[in-house]
């Protein structure tokens, strides 16, 4: 064997070397110096929002996200802060050459609360869509009077009698007609909105326009309620067809107020009947959620199942979903709190005075819409308001 194969045969040798050096890396390997070996390992994906922020494992500093940390096989207390947030914390498992991500949302932890409008705003009601309410207003000009819409998916600036969103006039109340203290009620495609003045008056009006001559729709509320009721069910009904047959039967046997995630990967509902829910996943899913999960249904206990994973988790709250699909909103007892889809991380966002019933996440994750009045003076008007977390 001449030189110049003995180079070749030992190139070719320290590349599959070093290939074989990278590839361990990459599952997480890490080069034990003191016992001479390569060591298996996980990987722990260190992310927030914002990001920048400090990661503590077992209470030590080790990094700022957004970073990746190889650690030993393992359970620890990991641990996201950053100044003016609320902390992110989770218990987790790492397994060796399996990746684990945090991604930690994190909240502010001093609410910065803004006036959306100005004037009053009467009886709002969100979309069903979330990307647009509808209120009343009855004290400010008389051509400014009547049902007003404002789209949450933009933001524009300035305005007369509003501030710092897209605001539109779909009715004007007029001397014969006066819709501003009137309830209002989305139809499920959002297009539409019935406007009752009492029991004896309602009108129909079109979400796109300004609708100079409402619809008088009184006589056959009934049926236009029907149908929208008829349409809901459909919605529900295609959704739930994605499911598993398995779990649409538990689904349909044993709880109420089923609700998808904005993404449709996670389940919201509670339970009506006692009931243990089986095994859907045969074989196990690297870097599942660590969080402790309960298949045990208790009737009247919320809970949130994810589909991908096939875990679910006791919901302690009342919620409703927030935009992410990774959190739920809780509003009660004048405080506000957003959580993960799991229950845990629960943040307070907002302590004070709002309507219970009306608390609205924008769609872009950015805030909290609530109706109140910051004046305790008898008759001050009710006006919408925005916790920003952004």
């Amino acid at each position: 064997m001449n030189r110049i194969t003995i180079t070749i045969i030992a190139t070719i040798a320290l590349i599959l070397l070093a290939t074989i050096v990278v590839i361990s890396l990459a599952r997480g390997y890490q080069i034990d110096f003191t016992k001479k070996e390569f060591s298996s390992t996980g990987i722990l994906v260190a992310t927030s929002d914002p990001d920048g922020a400090e990661v503590l494992i077992n209470g030590k500093l080790k990094t700022a996200t957004n970073n990746t940390i190889n650690l030993p096989p393992g359970i620890y207390k990991v641990k996201i802060v950053k100044d003016g947030f609320t902390p992110w914390e989770k218990e987790i498992t790492i397994k060796k050459e399996e990746v684990f991500k945090t991604n930690a949302f994190l909240f502010p932890s001093v609410p910065d609360l803004r006036p959306m409008t100005l004037t009053g705003a009467i009886n709002p009601a969100s979309s069903p869509d979330n990307f647009r309410i509808a209120f009343g207003v009855a004290s400010a000009s008389a051509e400014k009077n009547g049902i007003w819409i404002v789209d949450t998916g933009r933001i524009i600036s300035g305005g007369s009698i509003f501030s710092g969103a897209d605001f539109r006039q779909i009715y004007q109340d007029t001397a014969g007609l006066s819709l501003s203290q009137s309830k209002l009620i989305w139809s499920p495609d959002s297009r539409e909105i019935i406007a009752s003045v009492g029991a004896n008056l309602t009108v129909l009006l079109q979400t796109d326009r300004n609708n100079d001559q409402p619809i008088f729709v009184t006589n056959n509320i009934k049926t236009i309620f029907s149908e929208w009721n008829e349409q809901t069910i459909v919605k529900n009904k295609a959704q739930t067809n994605k499911l598993q047959p398995g779990l649409q039967a538990l689904l349909a046997t044993t709880s109420a107020n089923v609700r998808f995630s904005p993404d449709e990967t996670k389940i919201l509902y509670q339970a009506t009947a006692s009931a243990s829910l089986p095994p859907i996943l045969t074989t196990y899913l690297p870097g599942s959620n660590p969080t402790l999960q309960t298949r045990q249904l208790v009737s009247g206990k919320n809970y949130v199942y994810d589909i991908k994973e096939d875990r679910n988790y006791l919901i302690n709250d009342s919620v409703v979903w927030f935009p992410s699909s990774r959190h739920l909103l809780s509003s009660s007892n004048s405080q506000i709190s957003i959580m993960e889809y799991d229950g845990t991380n629960k943040a307070l966002i907002y302590a004070g005075p709002f309507k219970s019933g009306f608390v609205l996440s924008w769609p872009n994750w950015s805030k909290i819409v609530i109706l109140t009045s910051l004046n305790n003076l008898p008759g001050a008007q009710e006006n919408l308001y925005t916790v920003n977390l952004r």
